[in-house]
């Protein structure tokens, strides 16, 4: 049987990737297809039945839609050089979903418009030496890659991820098992 799970760019790269592949591990007798996109482009293909469970920072909008919580993940702000502030970086944009953006200004302490605006925490890992900047990335999966330091008058935010689905989908009994294993684990 098919199962479909739809994240961000970013949420496959620093979070879901291996607990994708934990769920190999079990014998769910699925085949998974891990599908990459914008927020908004998979709450519509979960009305539409062609994605079974969404994992997204923000909890739904939508009455038909159930919600789990899964957890909570640290953001920081990483740049490639030790020691530089804010005012001294471009500031390379993440994308971490609307309810993240509205409070970006305040929290990067600059009015600058972003050098680099990607939905990759891999894109953005891969050009912050090369643009001087700096962006907002999972603090363990930031704990794995070299040259990274935080920028030092920066604080950390804590981000939710939650599983969301259709109340009415006939994939309840493998969402339940599936959401078993520890995302944030």
């Amino acid at each position: 049987m098919n199962f479909s799970i739809g994240a961000s760019a970013s949420l496959w790269e620093c979070l879901l990737n291996g607990w994708l592949g934990k769920l190999y591990t079990e014998p769910y007798n699925l085949q998974f297809e891990a599908r990459i996109a914008q927020r908004q482009s998979l709450v519509k293909q979960l009305h539409e039945r062609q994605l079974d469970l969404l994992i997204t920072t923000e909890s739904p909008k939508m009455d038909e839609l159930s919600s789990q919580l899964l957890g909570n993940f640290t953001l920081a702000l990483y740049c490639a050089s030790p020691a530089k502030y804010t005012n001294e970086l471009n500031y390379l944009r993440l994308e971490w979903g609307p309810d993240f953006q509205q409070n970006e200004a305040g929290l990067i302490g600059n009015d600058d418009i972003p050098l680099l605006t990607t939905s990759s925490a891999e894109l953005a890992y891969q050009q912050l030496s090369a643009l001087k900047g700096c962006t907002w990335l999972p603090v363990l999966w930031a704990q794995g890659k070299n040259n990274l330091h935080t920028v030092t008058d920066s604080a950390t935010l804590s981000r939710p991820l939650y599983a969301i689905w259709l109340q009415n989908s006939d994939k309840q009994a493998q969402i339940r098992e599936i959401l078993k294993h520890n995302i944030l684990g």
